[in-house]
């Protein structure tokens, strides 16, 4: 027994599945998470080491190269990045798709624990960590008081932060603060060494004078007693009063005598603001797997509890809000979808005219979609925008397979069959078809699920979404619309001329024009062929990118001033910048992290946008909704680029965060590898001079921008020798007297405070009492550093970039009003000749946003092929013949033809979205085909001429023809046409597959009936006699 008739005759048993499907669906809906992008896991380690104090040199040779050598060793490693920067070495790991990062990362955890002791003593534990975009925070918060910033953060880490973890999904609650707490023990240089006295002296005290000891156990009495030495500093007044030495009369000399002990606040190389003020800040992440919308909506009302209990002066401001975020798009996602829905049922009641058939139709959008949700949860993914995107591109195409059935049906019942046995016999009729062109539609997706890299991830979701609601579609097309059919349309069984009546005009005016294009087979296919290559002409035209920019709430700037501005300069100017920022309508908020924080969280380090140093600064701003604003986030950056004064030596570079959530960093980058630092410059000074005014360009800049002037200090090793002196102790003595040295750890109240030890302000930053640093010798003589090193005035690089272990110096940009690919092919044409004239061993290389397109290209260039060779395979295997499905498949090229001229209109390049959407179109671009070659081939088996058959079957299936494609049309229409938030991934996926799709539905009228009749060799003489 066919599903057709089965759910005809067993009409409980059908309705009771429906029912168990929408049920079970709807369970798995609530149990879907929610977020904004699939939970990718980009192939890629970091490893992060600090080294306070140390110049890139110095970290490019104690450090990165060897860690690099370490980490190439590992299987499946493809490319190995490193920046050393002062005082921090990151090393970017990246391994072939598909890897297991735990194990990879746990892999070089142990490799670089066989090779520690080759790493500089002072230097922290190298960190590893994974990239993952699941790890981004759910909600961001600055906070401000009325307060010092140590307090509001203790105050912040009491009351708020545990309260927020106990939630369910939130995975922490963290506080960050510019100021940190820490006991600083100032040391007199001159009582220093008035009394014979070294800072490693000082040191050493501390760390032996403060420590609790076990002892073991002892017996007395028949009791068991553990002995234990307790000597950890309790107060200030305990540091101060440690013995450091004793005079040569054997007085004793305590810290106290020689070094101020004070509370105080870390010296930081940064400095961090929230809307002009001095604040904390607050990161809550989720669970892996958590729904982040629900986690947010979580956060947000607890937080309001908390607030109630909290000082009054205390004010949170949310800098990112990535659930509210989430919910937007998805709510605009889900608006386009019911909107379509929408619009393609109201069509199909124009056409048929009658309330029954297209309650019938209706009915399939929602159980397919509600069953979709079952497959969505079973398969692990959650719902986002891409999963969604899927589910609303194929609201159009979830009645399809309901309309050729219910069609066929109706012609049954018009032919005078009754209800029950047209239902059965129309579904049957059309099973194998439409069974044929779900298959064709799904199998386009298989390469592009089994290809590799982020196309792969970034498709999957979408493709397994429109393969679930597709076959959901069918098996209600097969059970539940002629169920449906056979109870609703009873009534009508009597009275079916009017719909026939409405539709035959078109009928008759179709096999007019037809028979005509028939008799001029030639000159329809020349027309057609010379479309197709205008079409191909046309490509260039469009342009290319990768991603399409996203309009997004929050504008990230990068401001740069020269290497080796300070601190408080920069400060000065990112103020002017956030009094400009505040004064936009647009801006709800705005915050600053001037300097570099990456000593203090070495993560940072692994941001591609980090500031490197007291001379750069990253400015938050926060935007309202879309919807309230009138310019995009481009236009609002792009108004306060033009109000910006003009100020020497400033750079404001804006960083794309759209394109961070595919792993991207600037849509322009040129690299260039080679041995020597000075030529890398000069090279990329050149390139920057000839792309300077290429149209379109901002921000032009290049990772070695200037050098960073520095002193340099010489330890003369045959005089330190003679003393009985070491480099080590030479260069330690002088990063503990400017920098200082962690000598313990003070312990409060449950926190553990450091304990610093430095020279006084007036000795560690005059440089004539740095070279004057006492040293101590091991013949208990003190010597100053200037009798034992020389010191140089020198300028070292800010930044030292390697790829594969050969240095690199990449000159980036951004670009605004133009496509990434013919903004590339320009400034290729442009160094093409400098490229000629590299010294050996320098070259280029594109990488970028560019190379992520080409990569993204070639892989979908290679699944498309493949999924035209499936397609063809499932339609030689259904028609069984080599002949028809070739027929068909000219219908694929000849939707390039409405695709270039939708792109074209809509002025949007080529790029992912628009490539997914040509793959797929490839899959419902023969579906009218099929249907159409399959009624022909039915007509001829009973007997019908070819030429009456190809003519007939054309005619009577122009109908389902033009309703199965005009619902999709119609039902991406909204989407298509969307230009709410989230709009730049959907649209030109929707457009690509709607002017495609008109152009083939038009195409495959006319020019699939001339295919057909020239590989069949058919003649139509005697039609034309007759006509």
């Amino acid at each position: 027994m066919k599903l057709p008739e089965f759910s005809v005759k067993r009409r409980v048993t059908t309705s009771m599945i429906a029912m168990i499907l929408v049920v079970v669906g709807f369970i798995a809906l609530s149990r879907l998470g929610l977020d904004f992008f699939p939970d990718l896991e980009f192939p890629t380690v970091s490893v992060i080491t600090i080294y306070r104090g140390a110049s890139p040199e110095d970290i490019e040779k104690t450090i990165t190269k060897p860690l690099e050598q370490i980490v190439s060793s590992i299987v499946r490693v493809k490319k190995v990045s490193s920046v050393s920067a002062e005082g921090a070495s990151v090393i970017m790991v990246e391994f072939e798709w598909g890897t297991n990062l735990d194990f990879a990362a746990q892999d070089i955890r142990d490799q670089i624990g066989l090779y520690r002791n080759q790493l500089p003593e002072a230097a922290t534990e190298p960190l590893v960590v994974k990239f993952n975009l699941g790890q981004m925070p759910v909600i961001f918060y600055g906070i401000t008081a009325e307060r010092p910033t140590a307090e509001l953060k203790k105050l912040i880490e009491d009351e708020v932060a545990p309260r927020l973890e106990r939630l369910d999904g939130v995975a922490s609650a963290r506080v960050f603060s510019t100021d940190i707490r820490e006991i600083q023990v100032s040391v007199d240089k001159a009582a220093l060494e008035s009394r014979n006295l070294s800072l490693d002296r000082i040191i050493a005290a501390l760390r032996l004078e403060n420590l609790n000891l076990p002892a073991g156990y002892v017996l007395e009495r028949h009791a068991d007693f553990l002995v234990r030495t307790l000597a950890e500093f309790e107060s200030l007044d305990d540091i101060r009063q440690t013995v450091v030495g004793q005079t040569p009369r054997g007085e004793l000399i305590y810290l106290s005598d020689v070094a101020e002990v004070k509370d105080g606040l870390k010296e930081t190389r940064y400095l961090g603001r929230i809307q002009k003020e001095k604040g904390v800040f607050l990161i809550v992440n989720k669970r892996s797997g958590a729904n982040t919308a629900q986690v947010g909506d979580r956060v947000k009302k607890e937080l309001e509890k908390i607030k109630a209990g909290l000082p009054a002066d205390v004010k949170f401001f949310a800098a990112m809000d990535q659930a509210d975020m989430v919910k937007m798009v998805i709510n605009r996602t889900f608006a386009t979808a019911w909107q379509g829905a929408l619009l393609a049922i109201l069509l199909i009641f124009l056409f048929l005219r009658n309330w029954r058939p297209t309650l019938t139709i209706g009915l399939a959008i929602p159980l397919s979609v509600i069953t979709t949700f079952i497959a969505l949860y079973a398969a692990g993914y959650t719902i986002n925008l891409l999963t969604l995107g899927g589910l609303t591109l194929g609201v159009g195409m979830l009645v399809d397979n309901a309309i050729v059935v219910i069609e066929n049906t109706f012609r049954h019942i018009e032919l005078g069959k009754a209800a029950s046995a047209a239902a059965i016999v129309g579904a049957s009729e059309v099973g194998m078809a439409i069974t044929a062109s779900t298959l064709t539609t799904i199998i386009v997706f298989l390469p592009v699920v089994f290809s590799s890299g982020i196309t792969a991830k970034l498709t999957q979701g979408l493709a397994l979404s429109v393969a679930f609601s597709l076959l959901a579609s069918l098996f209600v097309a097969l059970t539940i619309v002629p169920l449906f059919s056979s109870l609703l349309f009873q009534r009508s069984r009597g009275n079916p001329q009017p719909i026939k009546k409405q539709f035959e005009g078109a009928r008759r005016l179709y096999r007019r024009v037809l028979t005509w294009v028939l008799l001029h087979r030639a000159r329809v296919l020349i027309a057609a062929g010379a479309l197709f290559l205008v079409s191909l002409a046309l490509i260039p035209i469009l342009g290319t990118e990768f991603m399409p920019s996203q309009d997004r709430r929050m504008i990230l700037l990068k401001v740069k001033l020269p290497v080796g501005t300070a601190l408080e300069e920069t400060d000065r100017v990112v103020a002017m910048v956030e009094d400009l920022m505040i004064k936009q309508p647009e801006v709800q908020m705005v915050s600053s992290q001037v300097g570099s924080a990456s000593e203090e969280n070495p993560s940072d380090m692994a941001s591609s946008f980090a500031a490197t140093g007291p001379h750069e600064a990253i400015i938050w701003v926060g935007l309202i909704q879309r919807e309230k604003r009138k310019r995009t986030d481009v236009q609002v950056l792009e108004g306060i680029r033009r109000q910006l004064p003009k100020m020497a030596n400033v750079k404001i570079e804006a960083i794309d965060m759209s394109q961070m959530f595919f792993g991207s960093q600037s849509p322009v980058e040129i690299k260039i590898f080679g041995k020597e630092i000075s030529t890398l410059k000069q090279i990329a000074d050149n390139i920057v001079n000839r792309i300077q005014d290429v149209e379109g360009l901002r921000d032009i800049a290049h990772t070695f921008s200037e050098g960073r002037p520095e002193y340099q200090v010489y330890v003369d090793r045959e005089r330190a020798g003679r003393l009985g002196l070491s480099v080590n102790q030479v260069a330690n003595t002088i990063q503990t007297a400017t920098l200082g040295r962690v000598a313990t750890r003070y312990r409060e109240g449950g926190e553990e405070v450091d304990v610093r030890v430095w020279f006084k302000d007036k000795y560690r930053k005059n440089l004539r009492e740095v070279l004057t640093t006492p040293l101590l010798t091991p013949f208990n003589k003190i010597v100053t550093l200037d009798q034992v090193s020389t010191l140089k005035r020198g300028e070292g690089p800010i930044q030292i970039v390697r790829e594969n272990q050969a240095r690199k110096v990449s000159v980036t940009a951004n670009v605004v009003g133009r496509d990434v690919g013919s903004v590339t092919k320009e400034i290729k044409s442009r160094l093409a000749s400098l490229e000629k004239g590299l010294p050996p061993g320098y070259f280029l290389e594109y990488g970028g946003q560019y190379e992520q397109m080409q990569d993204a290209f070639k892989t979908l260039a290679i699944a498309f092929a493949l999924a035209i060779l499936l397609v063809y395979m499932v339609m030689a295997s259904q028609f069984e013949s080599f002949l028809h499905p070739f027929v068909i498949m000219f219908t694929v090229p000849l939707g390039l033809i409405g695709v270039v001229i939708g792109l074209l209109i809509a002025g949007k390049p080529v790029s992912l979205p628009v490539w997914i959407g040509f793959i797929l179109l490839a899959g419902i671009a023969v579906n009218n085909g099929i249907v159409m070659i399959d009624y022909i081939n039915q007509l001829w088996r009973r007997g019908m001429d070819k030429g009456e058959a190809i003519i007939e079957g054309a005619v009577t299936r122009l109908r389902p023809v033009l309703l199965t494609a005009l619902t999709t049309i119609l039902g991406l229409m909204p989407m298509a046409l969307s230009r709410t938030t989230g709009s730049e991934m959907r649209s030109p996926l929707a457009l690509t597959v709607l002017s495609g799709l008109t152009a083939t539905t038009f195409l495959t009228l006319f020019v699939v009936p001339v295919i057909y009749s020239l590989f069949e060799k058919v003649s139509f003489k005697k039609i034309k006699a007759s006509n």
